[in-house]
């Protein structure tokens, strides 16, 4: 349960990202969270979709407000959405490859979470 402090911290935090102040005080149902920003596995390929749902989720302030710090929001992407994620620009991979010289980057080792040899 949060204190006073916390819940002032949700309301602003939920503020920030669009939500009503109201939200925190009032009792949510379960609800569905769209995805604005699409989930990469560690090789870095595209796993889920911007706009796929997630479903059934708790509606409760701070869960949501957790889920919108990683792009999951109770609205669909839109053109005029104002998450961080809608308002970048994305970028093709073939604009990646130009910045990097013609070279695709890789992700290092130790983020990929495995040992390699090294010769």
């Amino acid at each position: 349960m949060a204190g006073i402090t916390e819940r002032n911290q949700q309301k602003l935090d939920l503020a920030n990202v669009g939500y009503s102040l109201k939200y925190i005080d009032e009792w949510q149902p379960k609800t569905t969270l769209y995805r604005h920003k699409a989930s990469l596995n560690v090789e870095g390929e595209i796993v889920r979709e911007v706009g796929t749902t997630v479903g059934n989720v708790p509606g409760s302030p701070d869960y949501v407000l957790r889920k919108a710090r990683i792009g999951l929001f109770q609205w669909p992407p839109s053109d005029g959405c104002v998450c961080p994620w809608c308002q970048e620009p994305s970028k093709a991979p073939e604009a990646q490859k130009k910045e990097t010289g013609g070279e695709e980057k890789s992700a290092s080792p130790s983020k990929l979470g495995h040992i390699t040899k090294v010769e």
